[in-house]
C-alpha cells in the first residue's frame, strides 16, 4: 500500500509571493539559531565539562529482545536418535486438490490458509497423505497486527490453529513449526514481534508440542531482531537446487544451526517446496518431526 497522499496536491498561488521576502528573513534567522545550537551541542559533547560539570556519556539503547512479560521458552533435550533420509515436501492451501508427490521422505503441512485465523481447507486430506510418509509435522502462520498485548495475541493464534487442527480430525500432531515470513503482517516493533512468537512457542509447549522456527536469516532479523530462542530452524532458501540449498545448512539464526533446508523447484511440471534434513541433524529427526517407528 502506498504511503503517498491520495488527495489533490495543493498548489501555491501567486497571491502568496509577497510573503517570500519575509520568509527568507525568517529562514535566515532560524539557520543562525541552528548553527549556534550546533556549536553548543558540540561544546556539550559527552564527557566535556562546562562550569566544572562533567556531562555523562550517552549509552546505546540495549532493549531486551523480548518484552518483560514474555513467557519463557524451553529448549528440550535431544530426542532419541532417529534418521530420516531423502527429500521431503511441505504443502498447504496452494496445493489443495493437487496430486501430491509419492515416496516423500517426510511431509510438513500448513494448517492455515496463508495467514493466521484462516483454514487450509485441504488440511485433512493433506495430513492423510503426510501420514503415509516416514515423518511429518505441521506449520502455523505467524503475524502481529500491532494491536493488543503481544502475549495474548500469540496465545490466541495458537489456540485458534489447534482448534482448526482438531476440527479437521487430522490431529493431534506433536511437532509444530512457526512460519515467520515478511509476507505476513508485522506492524509491531521487533521486541513486540518476538514476544508474539515467544508466546506462540510457549503456548505450544504448554500443550505438549515441540516447536521449530521456519524463516531465513534475513527475514528473522527483520521481524524478531536479536531474539535467539535456540529452537530448531528450517531455512527457506528460495528457488534453486538441492546442492545450493545444502550450503544453507552452514547458516545459523534464531540461536540455532539450520536443521532443514528448503528450496523451490519445478517437479513433473509443477512448482513444489523441496526439503532436506541437514547433515548435522541427520540423526535428530525426532526433534523435527513426528516419526513413524517401523
Amino acid at each position: 500500500m502506498s504511503d503517498l497522499p491520495t488527495g489533490p496536491i495543493p498548489v501555491v498561488g501567486r497571491h502568496r509571493r509577497r510573503g517570500r521576502r519575509t520568509a527568507w528573513f525568517a529562514l535566515a534567522a532560524v539557520l543562525v539559531v541552528a548553527v549556534a545550537a550546533g556549536g553548543v551541542a558540540l561544546a556539550l559533547r559527552a564527557g566535556s565539562s562546562i562550569g566544572g560539570i562533567v556531562l555523562p556519556t550517552p549509552q546505546e539503547s540495549s532493549a531486551a529482545p523480548l518484552l518483560p512479560n514474555a513467557p519463557t521458552i524451553v529448549v528440550p533435550p535431544p530426542a532419541a536418535p532417529v534418521t530420516v533420509t531423502g527429500v521431503g515436501y511441505d504443502v498447504s492451501y496452494p496445493q489443495c486438490r493437487a496430486t501430491l508427490p509419492s515416496g516423500a521422505a517426510f511431509a510438513i503441512v500448513g494448517v492455515n490458509g496463508g495467514a493466521p485465523l484462516l483454514s487450509n481447507r485441504c488440511f485433512a486430506e493433506q495430513m492423510a497423505w503426510a501420514k503415509q510418509t516416514p515423518a511429518r509435522a505441521v506449520y502455523v502462520n505467524t503475524a502481529y497486527s500491532g494491536d493488543g498485548d503481544p502475549v495474548s495475541y500469540g496465545r490466541r493464534l495458537i489456540d485458534d490453529a489447534i482448534a482448526r487442527e482438531h476440527a479437521s480430525g487430522a490431529g493431534p500432531t506433536s511437532m509444530w513449526w512457526l512460519d515467520v515470513e515478511l509476507t505476513n503482517t508485522w506492524r509491531g516493533t521487533q521486541q513486540e514481534n518476538a514476544t508474539v512468537l515467544a508466546s506462540m512457542a510457549a503456548r505450544l509447549q504448554e500443550l505438549g508440542a515441540r516447536v521449530g522456527i521456519y524463516s531465513s536469516p534475513q527475514q528473522w532479523t527483520e521481524i524478531a531482531g536479536d531474539w535467539q530462542p535456540g529452537l530448531p530452524v528450517w531455512n527457506a532458501t528460495g528457488p534453486g537446487r538441492r546442492a545450493q540449498a545444502l550450503t544453507a545448512c552452514a547458516e545459523s539464526f534464531a540461536g540455532s544451526t539450520t536443521s532443514i533446508a528448503q528450496w523451490v523447484q519445478k517437479e513433473n511440471g509443477r512448482v513444489l517446496d523441496h526439503n532436506i534434513v541437514c547433515p548435522a541433524w541427520k540423526t535428530r529427526a525426532g526433534d523435527l518431526f513426528d516419526v513413524t517407528q517401523r
